[in-house]
């Protein structure tokens, strides 16, 4: 069974004159990178590990490293997994031998990302702040920056966008969008953030030990939620979850069944957990048809930019913790449209 390890990267490149005396003059792609690198941080964690079967106790301390990108507003964005559990927190700057003091302000295990900041005034002059991007496409390439393990100066990796789809994310179980590269992605990397263009696209995390330069990023829809929420609710609240099971309708004698047109298309609603039977919103075999205008495949997906579809609940994700979604739902042939929370 292929196992799946959380990690981060990234590089650094110096510039020499190649005469004697004075500097040549910088490219602006030479500008850009090294504006780029600036902006990441090798982060140093200590940990204390709870343990379950004895509360009463944890573990001994350990210690490990990971990556960071300084975003507006003097904040540092990096993986939750980076600093589970941490009892100290120390960050460091590209080509500066001194580790400052941070503070972790907020994390969303949930979806493995985690804001820290930094008291010391000194950590931030002469740092550039890296902007987000747009969620890359199809053999897009970009840059995997970071500090995989076993090295103090910033690593560099060119990779290809090949995939893009829901994943569990490993440090919570929990199945979110992601996008797969083939740049490699070690121990370390963890945090590091992925550029294309100059500007952030997704956020390194982990990957499969078992197979060759796959490698998985938090991509910019899943930060921008992440740090939207944060900003409007002063806090973490989450992504929200649609619990009712359902399942596809590729079987004709089923829609025959259940009373769908030729045109109709869906998945049937086969258990609902207590907690959405209380709402009295859905009845075991309604077929779900659409979710805020958007129609639902019988084989559970929905379109997702050109010729690409992605799995029918990322339409909740993309939601706020308290949002309304209209879905439009048949029910003994019958269609109803009604409102979920």
């Amino acid at each position: 069974m292929r196992s799946i390890y959380l990690c981060c990267f990234f590089m650094v490149c110096l510039f020499l004159d190649s005469g004697v005396g004075a500097a040549s003059p910088v490219s602006a792609q030479t500008a850009r990178q090294l504006h780029d690198r600036s902006s990441v941080v090798k982060i140093f964690s200590v940990k204390s590990r709870p343990s379950y079967y004895q509360p009463w106790r944890n573990y001994a301390d350990s210690s490990s490293t990971g990556s960071g990108v300084a975003i507006p507003g003097n904040r540092i964005l990096t993986n939750a997994h980076n600093i589970a559990n941490q009892t100290f927190i120390q960050v460091r700057k590209q080509g500066d031998q001194r580790k400052y003091v941070a503070k972790l302000e907020i994390a969303g295990h949930e979806c493995d990302l985690a804001i820290l900041s930094v008291n010391d005034p000194d950590f931030f002059k002469r740092m550039s702040f890296m902007e987000f991007g747009n969620l890359p496409h199809l053999q897009d390439k970009v840059n995997v920056l970071g500090y995989p393990v076993g090295g103090d100066n910033i690593s560099v990796t060119e990779g290809v966008v090949s995939r893009i789809e829901p994943v569990n994310y490993s440090h919570s179980g929990r199945k979110l969008l992601a996008v797969q590269i083939d740049a490699a992605i070690n121990p370390g990397n963890s945090g590091g953030p992925v550029v294309k263009d100059g500007k952030i696209v997704g956020l390194a995390f982990q990957g499969l030990s078992q197979s060759q330069n796959i490698g998985y990023i938090i991509p910019v829809p899943v930060i921008k939620h992440f740090l939207e929420d944060i900003k409007k609710n002063k806090a973490y609240k989450g992504f929200p979850e649609f619990s009712v099971m359902v399942m596809p309708l590729e079987n004709p004698d089923m829609r025959k069944w259940l009373k769908m047109k030729d045109d109709d298309t869906g998945v049937m609603v086969v258990d609902i957990p207590l907690h959405e039977k209380v709402k009295n919103i859905f009845m075991e075999n309604d077929v779900i048809l659409e979710v805020d205008g958007v129609k639902i495949a019988n084989d559970g997906t929905i379109p997702f930019r050109d010729n690409e579809v992605v799995f029918y609940e990322y339409l909740f994700w993309e939601k706020h913790i308290g949002d309304i979604c209209k879905l439009k739902i048949l029910r003994d042939g019958k269609v109803i449209e009604l409102e979920y929370p």
